[in-house]
């Protein structure tokens, strides 16, 4: 019975070893030369096998043989992918100049304008060699660069580009990671006279489209909603932008569970493709009115993708439903997890770093959790009124979807909403409203330009905008102020994330069949992850080490001793939220901490733990472990060889510079944060 229902589902047997060889090689990446050989070796072996079983593909053998296949196919395809792995990248050749073509408008920051740019060429005097690859580009900030750098745009730049560093400090967000998995390797910082414009004639048409229809919605918001708060839900809601949005209330969002509702995703383009079955339901008596339904629902929802920015989450709903689409065009109703299955393998020959978005994982598993349980649960209550079924039909969705995700929200987030079922009983149709009339408005905004009287319906939908995402972000806010609506601060590894969703599989599956071997199965799991957590705890609790950060401008130095701290600190960095966060927050909960005590730091401190003597400041005393925090001039009688120098990123690099050049010249033992990143001490017990 499973082997005919894996016939099936061809997609599934496919994407699971190629994602895996996928994966691993993000991790563990191997040289081409060696991928091609490995790869070329499992084809040869496969059809070695094939012709000996005489062509039948269900032998045990031939499977395990497949497999392989598939897992080293991932690994090729990944490789494949790596820009840096061709000698056409721009890194690999030196020049003077770049010449390139920006490929998004330019954004700006707090203390720049940033966009990222395609490589074109490299250009030297003499010469100029076709190159390719993508690079970001920061821009001083000045508002009259910002017509300029739209898309399109070439531009000639001074060949400053430098390698993206990695993360400082313990735990922080890899933005190298994340960039490299984007194909962006490295960055450019750019003053005025470090560029020239070409021209602005450059970029794919479809791309400039997008882009232009992106301004027109910006223009209309502005006009019809007016409200900046608002302005920027709507931007979320209708295309995905979310940059706009005030931190505070993404938090919020965040911790009600309803962050989803921000992200253009399934939920975006079910509706687009419920509306478009509405209007064209008696298109399927007959075979050329299905073909042209199929026709209509693919261009409305690729269009729809490609104003959106083609993100991770956006193509697998668009792949997916595509195949849906094409699927009803023959009659033929596809299995959901094969239709879920294909469009992964779409999307991961086409992109294989997709499968590092944790936008692409939690999209892909909610899906799977809403078409694998949501029914079951559907299924528990009966109501004698629409209404009720429908509010019912919500809650289910959400426990099915919160039940397929929780695992990696709690690894990746460290955060559990408690109250996701009410917040998203109340945002999801209330968001749903705000979707349909933000459509209507930038409709009746266009028609305006043509009939004005349009304009009358524009203002009445923008006010209804406006206010129904006033009301939306109010009962967000309401929601997030409840007694421990969230709880924050978890910390789970890799394996014990695996162990959950084992467990939680098991569970489901029992509450499903009423088996009693699948309960016994989950419980073992359970204590599986308790075991983990246990150990975890041990190590936590004979843990003692000092680690002093690497935060510009700012000295932050965390004393821990097992699950209690004391950060010597800034006053700025502990009165700043979101740089807290961003620095030290994860390493505190990596590290099993739950009590931070803070001390403000000021000048100099001398401390002592255990037999470590430390001091901070702007002095170097014998016998002690010193910090830098300010610029000295150093007394050559107080140093010894046996004092070791710590260099904080209190200083700028041209004050740590000097330092250590002298320091070594007295064989000072020295080590620069800004440098090396954040140092961590282990005291010995």
């Amino acid at each position: 019975m499973l082997a005919g229902y894996w016939h099936q589902i061809p997609f599934v047997r496919i994407v699971i070893p190629m994602s895996i060889g996928i994966g691993i090689n993000m991790f563990f990446p191997i040289p081409i030369a060696t991928c091609v050989s490995i790869f070329s070796i499992s084809l040869l072996l496969l059809l070695i096998v094939w012709k000996f079983y005489n062509y039948k593909l269900n032998n045990l053998s031939f499977g395990i043989f497949l497999n392989f296949f598939l897992y080293t196919a991932g690994v090729a395809i990944h490789t494949s992918h790596n820009h840096l792995n061709y000698q056409t990248h721009f890194t690999k050749t030196n020049g003077e100049y770049l010449l390139l073509d920006i490929n998004e408008p330019g954004q700006i920051r707090k203390n720049s304008i940033k966009c990222r740019a395609k490589v074109l060429k490299v250009v030297s005097k003499g010469y100029n060699q076709a190159v390719d690859g993508n690079i970001i580009l920061y821009f001083e900030k000045d508002s009259s660069l910002l017509p300029l750098l739209s898309y399109g745009t070439r531009l000639l730049i001074k060949n400053t580009s430098q390698e993206i560093k990695g993360p400082q400090n313990p735990f922080e967000f890899n933005y190298k990671r994340y960039l490299a998995f984007n194909q962006i390797y490295q960055q450019a910082f750019l003053l005025k006279n470090n560029f020239i414009v070409i021209d602005q004639l450059g970029g794919n048409p479809l791309w400039k489209i997008a882009y232009e229809a992106q301004a027109f919605f910006n223009k209309t918001l502005l006009t019809y909603v007016k409200s900046n708060s608002e302005i920027a839900i709507s931007k979320a809601l209708l295309y995905g932008y979310d940059d706009d949005i005030d931190p505070d209330l993404v938090k919020a969002y965040s911790n009600t569970g309803t962050l989803h509702v921000l992200a253009v995703s399934g939920m975006h383009v079910g509706l687009i493709f419920w509306l478009i079955n509405l209007v064209l339901k008696y298109f399927d008596k007959k075979k050329y009115q299905r073909i042209v339904k199929a026709i209509i629902s693919l261009s409305i929802i690729w269009s729809y993708s490609l104003l959106c920015g083609l993100s991770p989450s956006i193509l697998r709903a668009s792949v997916m439903f595509s195949f849906v689409a094409l699927g009803n065009m023959v009659k033929n109703k596809p299995n959901i997890y094969n239709t879920l299955a294909a469009s992964a393998f779409s999307l991961l020959l086409f992109d294989s770093n997709m499968l590092a978005s944790v936008g692409f994982q939690l999209s892909f598993l909610a899906v799977f959790g809403i078409v694998s349980m949501q029914k079951y649960f559907k299924q528990w209550f009966t109501f004698k009124y629409w209404i009720s079924n429908e509010i019912w039909n919500i809650i289910s969705v959400s426990i099915a979807a919160q039940l397929a995700t929780f695992p990696l929200g709690l690894l990746y987030f460290h955060q559990l909403p408690v109250y996701f079922l009410a917040s998203n009983l109340l945002i999801i149709p209330l968001t749903t409203g705000i979707i349909f009339v933000a459509i209507a408005m930038i409709f009746a905004a266009g028609l305006a330009q043509l009939i004005p009287l349009f304009t009358y319906l524009a203002i009445g939908l923008g006010f209804m905008v406006k206010w129904l995402i006033y009301f939306t972000n109010v009962i967000v806010l309401w929601l997030e102020k409840l007694p421990f609506s969230y709880i924050t601060g978890i910390q789970i590894t890799e394996i014990e994330t695996i162990l959950i969703f084992i467990a939680v599989a098991y569970t489901c599956n029992y509450f499903i069949t009423r088996k009693q071997y699948l309960a016994k199965n989950a419980l073992i799991f359970y204590i599986l992850v308790l075991i983990v957590n246990t150990y975890e705890d041990f190590k936590t609790e004979n843990q003692k080490f000092i680690t002093i950060y690497n935060i510009n401008k700012t000295f932050a130095m965390q004393i821990v001793d097992g699950q209690k701290s004391t950060l010597i600190a800034d006053t700025s960095l502990i009165n700043d939220k979101d740089k807290f966060h961003f620095h030290l927050q994860q390493h505190i909960w990596a590290s099993g901490i739950t009590k931070v005590d803070t001390i403000n730091f000021n000048n100099n401190l001398q401390i002592k733990i255990d037999q470590l003597k430390i001091n901070i400041g702007n002095k170097i005393l014998p016998n002690y472990t010193n910090i830098l925090t300010e610029k000295i001039y150093i007394d050559t009688n107080l140093l010894a060889v046996n004092t070791p120098v710590i260099i904080s990123s209190k200083l700028n690099n041209l004050q740590s510079q000097s330092i250590v050049k002298f320091l070594k010249t007295k064989n000072v033992l020295t080590n620069n944060v800004l440098e090396n990143g954040a140092i961590t001490i282990n005291i010995e017990q």
